[in-house]
């Protein structure tokens, strides 16, 4: 599926800035899951592409001089190519070892919520580790309605759990939380989907996780959807959680209280 994608972010600043850096995670790679063929970041200030530790693209954004506001724009096409959900070895990925996403972290840790929401899945993940996998997005889906408004970037997977709503960012948490805490190598997913049959402005970025299976490989679920992903996904950035791989992330000295505008759509491309 050929999809053009669109994201502009607009910051604006109740009083000047003076400084700001901003780490970019918007910038999908080609794989055998999915082919770039036009990509372009632009945004005001000093740009700098490097290989973040995941193995994802990663542009950092400084600004010196005195600004109220800044805004940072990509788009492109990208051809999504539908694998089953089984995402394919990568180098850049490979770099680390899976274990690394076993470790939890401030969004992803196993507290009482998590370890009583897992525990009933933990026979069905030692009789088959895919199928568990497939129950247990089942699973999130039920425990956590995905609701906006309810849930912040900083809520964690346990307090997601006791609110009972969420977004899929919430939701990836609390399936990465989950599995871990059962054994399973887990990582965050950021990037873009298209749902068919809804506007191209009704579709925003996107959450999902990839789950490590023996004799397999990666495997993703995307929850929201209760689907794995297959044509409609772009992935575009993968971690521990949110924060590793957030589509913009950064500080700045000055500017006093802050706004933040997120336009973002997803359309399909017939060929």
């Amino acid at each position: 599926m050929l999809l053009s994608i669109l994201h502009a972010t607009h910051y604006r600043y109740s009083h000047p800035a003076h400084y700001s850096i901003q780490c970019l995670h918007l910038t999908p790679r080609s794989d055998s899951t999915q082919q770039v063929r036009d990509w372009s970041v632009a945004a005001p200030g000093q740009m700098t592409q490097q290989i973040d530790g995941f193995g994802n693209i990663q542009h950092i954004l400084v600004r010196d001089d005195v600004h109220e506001e800044i805004t940072v724009r990509v788009e492109g096409l990208v051809e999504s190519l539908d694998t089953a959900g089984v995402v394919p070895h990568h180098p850049l990925e490979d770099r680390l070892p899976r274990e690394i996403y076993l470790r939890p972290t401030l969004l992803t840790g196993p507290g009482q919520a998590v370890q009583d929401f897992a525990q009933p899945l933990a026979p069905a993940f030692a009789a088959d580790p895919l199928d568990g996998l497939h129950r247990m997005s089942s699973a999130v889906a039920r425990a956590c309605k995905y609701r906006s408004g309810t849930t912040d970037v900083e809520s964690a997977a346990a307090e997601v759990l006791e609110a009972g709503t969420g977004v899929c960012q919430d939701q990836a948490h609390v399936f990465a939380a989950a599995a871990r805490w059962l054994g399973v190598p887990t990582r965050y997913v950021s990037g873009y989907v298209h749902v068919a049959g809804e506007p191209a402005d009704d579709t925003a970025s996107h959450a999902w996780v990839e789950s490590w299976v023996d004799g397999v490989g990666w495997v993703a679920f995307d929850i929201t959807n209760e689907i794995c992903p297959a044509d409609a996904h772009v992935r575009v950035a993968v971690g521990p959680d949110y924060t590793f791989c957030a589509p913009v992330r950064g500080i700045r000295r000055g500017g006093g209280m802050e706004a933040m505008g997120v336009q973002v759509s997803v359309a399909a491309i017939e060929q």
